[in-house]
């Protein structure tokens, strides 16, 4: 793997930039695994909404298929298997992600204590350097536990920013065992 010691390379891998380009010509934003904008009801006085980073993966070779319903791209993995994964965020304009994460969640997330994330057992991966707008690269691997034939777990994510002040985590894919 090439790239800094934390496995982010600064450059998005062909794969992934064929991945990026169709997320972008489709306007599938928000089906690929995207940091949920908050909701506020009508007539009610909220602050500005969270801006929306995007997580496209690629596990084992194979580029997430968007799905037109907003759920995450699932892929089919073996119980034991080892999966090999790169995902690009993209992160837009105006925010300055201060700290990202990278995890495994049997189907909670969320924040807990100090600004950790709630839910990722185990975390794959944490990043502190702060990541501006643009596209990134990461990398990082997992060794599937046994489970039974239909479990599924999901790859999650965790961020903070401090400029917008922001706090969020969601699934980015499914992974089902066949």
């Amino acid at each position: 793997m090439s790239g800094n010691r934390h496995g982010h390379n600064g450059v998005v891998s062909p794969a992934l930039r064929i991945g990026l380009t169709a997320a972008l010509v489709a306007g599938v934003f928000a089906v690929a695994g995207c940091s949920p904008p908050r909701r506020c009801p009508p007539g009610a006085s909220c602050s500005a909404s969270v801006p929306s980073v995007m997580f496209i993966p690629i596990v084992n070779g194979n580029p997430a298929v968007l799905r037109k319903d907003g759920h995450v791209p699932s892929y089919r993995v073996r119980s034991g298997g080892y999966l090999v994964m790169r995902v690009a965020v993209v992160v837009p304009q105006h925010v300055r992600i201060a700290a990202l994460w990278f995890g495994v969640s049997a189907g909670t997330w969320g924040t807990g204590p100090n600004g950790h994330p709630a839910g990722m057992n185990p975390i794959l991966a944490h990043y502190a350097q702060p990541l501006p707008a643009g596209s990134h690269t990461f990398g990082f691997r997992w060794h599937i536990p046994r489970l039974r034939a239909g479990a599924s777990r999901f790859l999650t994510f965790a961020w903070s920013s401090h400029q917008p002040p922001a706090r969020v985590s969601g699934p980015f894919a499914r992974l089902v065992v066949s």
